[in-house]
Order: structure tokens, then sequence, then C-alpha cells
């Protein structure tokens, strides 16, 4: 077994043949060298650490290998030595492309941290506009020496050396930063969610009468094929439960409220707070879709709690929210079917939209999302979100040396339509200002008037009142500081902001 738990190869290494290929009689090729050198520095640091690499350079045929897939597969980690004929590689292609999905499929993602699984170590002086697509959300080691075209480093070299400690750095960070083997049990999080993709939908709490309702609901729409969120009562306080309760409704594309003649549990510790209209109280104030249900059946003059009278009165009439809902009135026995049928409008309303969104006449939007490397993983998510929406962006993130990072910021700003600085560490609001001021500058330069700045807020939750430059009429704050789920309508919203100024 490797050093990290559920995988047998901690490394995988991908690599072009011809670029092993020594330029000296009797020396080791150059890939040869660096696994050595990576092997030792690594066993420093644990002797359970194993590394797989095609050591006997067989000729591969067209053919991708069966028994290269399985390593891919076993292997936690991908180092992509990335040369010039790299790219023409048909097979370190397939290799690259197999790893990138069976990354994007298991739990813990392709971004452990803040890095990428799939690190490119670079034998040449490659500019990042010609890295790979799947490689353009990474962060690079330099393994060649500054001339233009970038010879590979001589392992004598102190700059070998030198890389290969950086590199051997990130490596263990990354192994630091995988999730451990589960030693004792946790705490539990008071909801219940499925996590699987497609459409979710949260249930509210509901009263002792509607409860066995309630759960041939759930059966009735998990056959369906739907992930159900259902609300939890064992919380022991009312922060406790809002927050709790925000965070499954934002992750949810529908939220279902049960209402019957009985208001239900008090929370703990509240002389009138109750678990069941708090819960429709909190989605009222929430972009998810609210549908909210109350049987026929009762006469709300006849309820005996005033408080629960005067609340279902006050959803029946729209006079406790600004927001729109679906207000129902109907039978226990159709509640299921309602809820189905309700869900199936709004996926196909969203499809619509997105349809739409897609087609921006042929064009796609061009824009330059630009992030510190301590947000990386949040602005690389952004990106494969917004990549599907037909938005080409140039990713730009910030590592290394500042002066190279502003010529990259300057570069990209001639290509670029529109920005997206991204926001997530709360402090690099610094850094946020001067990128936004040094991008307006460079903009005025080039007699570039009128094109929008996107602030894009990432968690955790921050006032956005202390980021000066967003006072500036070209730059737009969207704030997604609440919820690191971007949910249906905030998407939306974004994507008709963007393509709104591309026209």
């Amino acid at each position: 077994m490797a050093l990290i738990p559920g995988y047998e190869y901690d490394i995988f290494i991908s690599y072009v043949h011809a670029d092993n290929e020594s330029e000296t009689f009797g020396e080791d090729g150059w890939i040869d060298q660096f696994y050595k050198y990576l092997d030792t520095k690594l066993n420093k640091h644990s002797k359970d650490i194993k590394i797989w690499w095609d050591s006997k350079n067989l000729d591969r045929s067209e053919v991708f290998d069966n028994s290269i897939a399985e390593a891919i597969d076993k292997s936690a980690i991908m180092i992509c030595l990335y040369s010039r004929l790299y790219p023409q590689s048909d097979y370190c292609l397939k290799e690259l492309d197999h790893f990138y999905t069976k990354a994007n499929k298991e739990e813990v993602g392709l971004i452990v941290g803040n890095r990428s699984r799939i690190i490119p170590v670079f034998m040449s002086n490659i500019p990042h506009s010609n890295w790979l697509d799947k490689l353009s959300g990474t962060s690079g080691f330099p393994f060649h020496d500054n001339n233009d075209y970038g010879d590979p480093l001589k392992n004598t070299s102190p700059e070998f050396s030198a890389q290969m400690i950086q590199l051997r750095n990130a490596l263990v960070k990354i192994f630091e930063d995988f999730p451990k083997e589960i030693t004792q049990v946790k705490k539990p999080i008071p909801i219940t969610q499925e996590k699987d993709k497609g459409f979710t939908i949260y249930l509210s709490e509901v009263n002792d009468s509607m409860f066995d309702r309630r759960e041939g609901i759930i059966a009735d729409l998990k056959g369906k094929g739907y992930n159900i969120t259902v609300a939890d009562t064992s919380f022991t306080d009312v922060e406790t439960h809002e927050k709790a309760t925000t965070h499954a409704i934002e992750n949810s594309q529908l939220a279902v409220h049960i209402l019957g003649d009985f208001p239900g549990r008090k929370i703990p510790g509240e002389s009138v707070a109750r678990f069941i209209q708090s819960q429709a109280e909190i989605g009222l104030k929430l972009k998810t879709p609210q549908l909210i249900w109350v049987s026929r059946d009762i006469d709300f003059n006849n309820l005996e709690n005033e408080q629960h009278r005067e609340f279902l009165k006050g959803l029946k009439d729209g006079t406790l929210s600004t927001k729109k809902y679906e207000f129902v009135r109907g039978n226990e026995g159709e509640l299921a079917m309602l809820i189905d049928e309700y869900a199936k409008q709004l996926q196909e309303r969203l499809s619509q939209k997105m349809e739409e969104n897609k087609a921006t006449n042929g064009t796609a939007i061009k824009v330059l999302l630009d992030t510190h490397t301590d947000d990386f993983k949040q602005a690389f998510n952004l990106k494969k979100i917004l990549n599907e929406y037909n938005v080409d962006l140039i990713f730009n993130p910030e590592d290394g040396d500042p002066q190279e990072n502003i010529k990259s910021l300057y570069s990209n700003i001639s290509e670029a339509k529109k920005f997206i600085f991204l926001y997530g560490n709360e402090t690099h609001k610094d850094w946020v200002d001067i990128r936004v001021k040094n991008t307006l500058k460079k903009l005025m330069d080039y007699d570039r008037y009128g094109q929008d700045i996107f602030i894009y807020v990432t968690p955790p939750e921050k006032s956005t009142d202390a980021i000066k430059v967003a006072q500036n009429p070209m730059v737009k704050l969207v704030d997604q500081s609440h919820s690191s789920h971007l949910d249906g309508a905030s998407l939306e919203a974004f994507l008709n902001d963007l393509k709104s100024e591309n026209q």
C-alpha cells in the first residue's frame, strides 16, 4: 500500500520516452535522473511513498494499454513531465485524460487543499498560454534553464536541487491534505443529505401526524431519481439550526415545506421559535425555489395556536415575504405527485435558461479569471462551471515572482473582454485591490472604457464594504461568500450579467 490511504501508488509519472534519451553515452536519461532524485527526496519523508513509472521505456502502441490504465486508477497524484513533445504524444494525452476523468469522479475530487492532483514539471520554457487545457488550473514547476528555449536543468545544478525541494514540499503538502482513514467517530452533521449529482429536494420538518406521510413521499421521490435532503430537529440552539438549514436549502434545487394544523416542536431553549415555522422563514430568505403545502381540510380560523394561525394566513396572502413562492392547498395523497410535477417544471425551466446562456450567438465570452494561489481551489471550481456555458476563461493564477505575475496579467488583459478577480481568503483583500487597480489603469492606457470588472467573493462569509476598489463604477461585486454552492438562480444571474456586457 502507498502512503495515501486507498491507493496502491502515491504518484504516477507520465512522460514521453524520447525525452529520456541521453545525450551522453553511458549516462542515465533525464527522466531516469529525475525519478531517482525525486524518489530519494520523498523517501526521506516516508519509506511508504510509492511511485509508478514505466522504467523499462517500452515502446507503446497506439492502443492505450490496460496495465497503464490500471496503474493510473491506483494512483493518487500524476506528475506530467511536460516537454514540447508531450502535447504531441497521443499516448501521453490519453494518460492525462484518463487520470483527469478518474480523479474528478473520485470523492476527494481533482483538487486537494489548494493544489491540483495533476502536477506539471516543465522541461522546457513553455508559455502558460500553450499549456494543455487540463493543466490550465495547475501550478507547475520549472525544471529548465532561463534561456528562451529552456533546456532541462542538469541534475548537478543548484537550480535543479532547489526545484526538487520545492516539488517535494508541494507533494508532501498534498499527502497531508488527502483525507485520512477515520480513526474516531466524529460528531454527525445534523442534516441528512444525499450528495449525488442530480436534482435535490429539501423536505422540511413536519408535525407528528404527517411524519409517516413524509416518509412515504421520500421513498416515492427517491424512486423517481431525486436526491433528498431531510431537515432534522436534533439541534440544541437557534443559531446551529439556522446555519444547518440554510446550508441544506442552498444546496438544493427545491425546498418543500409541509405545514399542518399544529405548529410542531419548539427549538430547545426558545419560548416561541419552532422548527417547522423557522425552516419556512429561512427558506423564504434564500434564492432556492420554495413550495409551501397546506392541507385543504384545515380551517385557519379554527386553529388554537394564534401564532401558527397568523403565520399560515400570512403565507396564503403573501404578506410575510416579497419572495415569490408556490403556495398550494391540497390532499395528502396527491402531495408526492405535486412535488414531482413542480420539480419537473423547475428542471425544464432551468434547462431552457441554461441553453440560452450557452448559445451566445456561437461566440465564446473571453474572460480573464485572476486568483491568488491560496484561493486556487475555489477559482478552479468556478472555471469548471463557467466553461460549461461557453465562457472562454483565461486562467491567471498568481504564483511565484510578483513582477512576472504583473507581466502575465498585463499580457492577458489584451486578450480578455471582461475580468473576474476571485476574493476568497480574507487576508487577500489588499491583493484584490491592487490587482483590480492595475487592471483599471491598464484598460485606461488602452482607451478601453466601460469593460466591467467582477470581484467574485467566495466563502468564508465576509463583509464586502472593505473592498475599496469596489466603489469604482466599472467594478461589480458578485457576493457568494455565504455559500460554497452556486445555485441555479445565482449562476443564471451571473451568466446574464456576463452576456449582457458581451453584446
